[in-house]
């Protein structure tokens, strides 16, 4: 018998997760560097998970005004951050390129020089990204908690509402389109590039509602390390499909990075694929009594 682990709290997972996001604004007031300007997305999207999860929990206090103002913040928020991850990512992946090379036995000249210029093209977008960034911090960071503050104030009644682990888990699988609890099969893999796209956003969705679970929640903790697997397979396929789209605009789609960048997104997708091609099961033989 699979050991069961506590209960989920939402909505005080959601004033939690509301508190990082505050502090990792901060650090990015105060100078938006790779690490803070990860951590302030990565903080986005978890509130925006929390706020996913009670979209999908009954006898709540009505609160979908409040809950649109935030999720309109965040938006903004998200995608500036994301801006400058991208670019942030982009710049590790040139580099790690441009070492490899040359470490090989014939390094190529043209390489060099093609990572060189476009490493100065994304370090411009980088300073643009991140004033951009600060400038819509500096807008928010007083808005932020006062929307929060309404939010969780119209949600107080509830907040003692407790989620079983058996249902958090029933509704991450449902959400992520797989509807069997017991042994939750992979959706068909799909050909299209949106669906694609999609399944990897829906991975990371469902990753951090799983972590929201307490540690003692074997079973959905586990759940959360498959979905990370398939989310860093996705975002890795990803971020060198959106780098060799920027070498080519930069570089042209003749010169060799490009090209380099894309085969690695077709091998990434081959990996990514079979990650999607494998069963995601909550079930915690490891763990049986």
């Amino acid at each position: 018998m699979a050991r069961t682990g506590q209960s989920a709290l939402p909505i005080r997972n959601l004033g939690e997760v509301a508190a990082s996001l505050e502090a990792a604004i901060r650090l990015c007031l105060a100078k938006p560097l790779k690490r803070a300007v990860h951590d302030l997305r990565t903080a986005t999207r978890r509130v925006e998970a929390q706020l996913e999860l009670l979209s999908m929990l009954p006898d709540l206090p009505p609160h979908a005004q409040q809950r649109q103002h935030a999720l309109g913040l965040l938006k903004k928020l998200r995608r500036a951050a994301g801006q400058v991850r991208d670019i942030d990512v982009q710049r590790d992946l040139i580099r790690r390129e441009a070492d490899a090379d040359k470490s090989a036995p014939s390094p190529d000249p043209a390489v060099r020089v093609e990572a060189r210029r476009l490493r100065r093209a994304l370090n411009r977008d980088r300073d643009h990204a991140a004033d951009h960034l600060q400038q819509l911090l500096h807008k928010q960071h007083a808005r932020l908690p006062l929307a929060f503050g309404e939010l969780l104030a119209t949600l107080a009644p509830a907040e003692s509402m407790a989620l079983s682990e058996p249902r958090l888990i029933e509704l991450i699988l449902s959400r992520y389109g797989n509807p069997d609890q017991t042994e939750a099969p992979a959706p068909p893999v799909p050909d299209d590039t949106a669906q694609l796209h999609e399944l990897r956003k829906r991975a990371k969705l469902a990753r951090y509602l799983a972590e929201s679970a307490p540690k003692s929640a074997v079973a959905a903790q586990r759940l959360a390390g498959q979905f990370a697997i398939l989310q860093q397979a996705g975002g890795e396929w990803h971020d060198w499909l959106v780098l060799a789209q920027v070498a080519a605009g930069e570089l042209g789609p003749a010169a060799k990075l490009p090209q380099r960048f894309a085969a690695h997104a077709d091998h990434a997708l081959l990996a990514f694929r079979r990650c999607l091609g494998e069963a995601i099961s909550p079930a915690d033989s490891a763990h049986s009594m």
